[in-house]
């Protein structure tokens, strides 16, 4: 039993993989690394695109904009040419049919003298 007491007390030397590194991390520092080619081509060459990208969409925007209101204007002239069209069909109509009409026939219905004692009388 002594011996056992013994030999627990006893501490070995820790075994390292290698001498020249140590065996724990320095998490505090961090050793820069090299950008990679795209890494480095990304980060000159997005930011420098932010301002076309812009210039580009407002103008796009703009000339989008200038055709909608140019679509708009010609078809409402077309549509102000069609009813100027209709409406001087309508009138030949009317002038071809004015003879053939005559004074007109239609009276307006008289009122209907409702019972004193169902209704009142409609005003």
């Amino acid at each position: 039993m002594v011996t056992q007491y013994l030999l627990a007390r006893v501490r070995l030397p820790a075994i390292r993989r290698s001498t020249s590194q140590p065996h724990f991390r320095l998490y505090g520092t961090v050793e820069p690394r090299a950008k990679s080619a795209y890494a480095q081509w990304y980060s000159e060459i997005v930011p420098a695109m932010i301002p076309v990208f812009l210039l580009g969409s407002a103008v796009y925007l703009g000339l989008q904009l200038s055709q909608l209101k140019l679509s708009h204007e010609r078809y409402m002239e077309q549509a102000t040419q069609r009813v100027r069209e209709l409406e001087a069909e309508v009138d030949v109509l009317q002038k071809s049919r004015s003879p053939l009409v005559t004074t007109s026939t239609v009276q307006e219905p008289q009122p209907r003298k409702s019972r004193w004692w169902w209704l009142p009388p409609a005003i």
